[in-house]
């Protein structure tokens, strides 16, 4: 690509990498259960979420719905969005940990409140605090209202098996370099079927390829290097050399919750249930409950050459801890001793206890 670009980006690359595109395309699709025909390659959670919000034409003064709880990054696209059309949202807020059921009531009762609600966006799993979402039940009441479900699986693929027509949202977007393997800039976009229409990608270019529309929008967005995106059947490919997805979501769920067990002794806490997720929060000891300058934790913490996100949650501070398959219980032990050091830094209060 680089020794040539003109004969790569003109003549070769094209037949080249749509056959190899169209192999990986429905390797993943084969992976999350669904047909290669309604997926299509972003460069990550952002860009697809982007891609959705941006590009639905909403009523004028129709709202958008979303939890409290969604990623920072979803807020201000739909903060963008909002904007744009001079249109209110509506945010819901859940307690964590909450009952699947206090979730449901809270999202219907907001539905019932506002039937100014067009679209809603939901975590499959969120980010901070890490819990899942019961994504087939909201979708199911938000469907009873005439209301359009994104979901944000940027934490699910690769994490917990996908079956993503099941869910039965509109649209569903999945990160491959968190949890799959696969390199940064590989994620995908579902679109079911019959809204294909409406969405366009965030870069309108030419020269694309696909069986629809849709494929071909997505298929070409300008000069680049689109080797991540077929990376993700090499990652799947590295996952059968583990044993399989089986082995793996077992090995390092079961390492979530004795890894943070362990982790939780050290501080001095209790961790959150996981919830057979591969994530684990534990809180901070109590008096370091104002959470300090968390950039100033997170670069006292660099200095053990390890990383965990700082986050305060009603009125707590916490790490959320991913267990993933290069890791070992002795990693959480690791941690414990760098997460000492930052609480006996500046920033966090003298008195706290470790």
């Amino acid at each position: 690509m680089e020794r040539n670009p003109d004969q790569w980006f003109r003549f070769d690359g094209p037949g080249t990498l749509i056959g190899a595109a169209d192999l990986a395309r429905a390797r993943v699709a084969e992976y999350v259960k669904a047909d290669a025909r309604d997926v299509v390659f972003v460069d990550g959670a952002s860009a697809g979420v982007n891609a959705v919000l941006r590009s639905i034409k909403l009523p004028p003064q129709s709202s958008i719905l979303y939890l409290n709880t969604a990623y920072q990054m979803v807020k201000n696209t739909i903060s963008y969005v909002n904007g744009e059309r001079q249109a209110p949202s509506v945010q819901v807020n859940i307690s964590v940990p909450s009952s699947k059921s206090q979730i449901l009531e809270a999202v219907q009762t907001a539905l019932d409140g506002y039937p100014s609600v067009e679209l809603a966006s939901f975590s499959h799993i969120t980010s901070v605090p890490a819990i899942i979402l019961p994504v087939e039940e909201l979708v199911q009441i938000c469907h009873q209202k005439g209301v359009m479900v994104l979901i944000d699986g940027a934490h699910a693929l690769g994490q917990i098996p996908l079956d993503i027509p099941k869910i039965g949202a509109d649209f569903y977007v999945a990160n491959g370099h968190k949890w799959l393997y696969s390199p940064k800039g590989s994620a995908i976009l579902w679109v079911a079927r019959d809204k294909q229409h409406l969405i366009h990608p965030n870069v309108i270019s030419d020269e694309g390829r696909g069986l629809s529309f849709f494929q071909l929008q997505f298929s070409y967005t300008g000069t680049k290097d689109y080797s991540a995106f077929l990376a993700m059947s090499a990652a799947l490919e590295f996952r059968d050399t583990l044993g399989g997805d089986a082995r793996i979501l077992n090995y390092v769920s079961t390492l979530a919750v004795e890894g943070g067990q362990r982790l939780a002794e050290a501080l001095g806490t209790e961790p959150m249930p996981t919830g057979g997720l591969a994530m684990v929060n534990v809180p901070l000891p109590q008096l370091a409950m104002n959470c300090c300058d968390m950039k100033t934790a997170q670069k006292v913490l660099l200095k053990h050459r390890t990383f965990v996100p700082f986050y305060s949650w009603q009125g707590q501070c916490f790490v959320r801890v991913s267990a993933q398959v290069y890791n070992e219980v002795s990693d959480f032990v690791y941690l414990a001793g760098g997460l000492r050091d930052v609480l006996q830094h500046d920033c966090f209060p003298s008195e706290v206890d470790v």
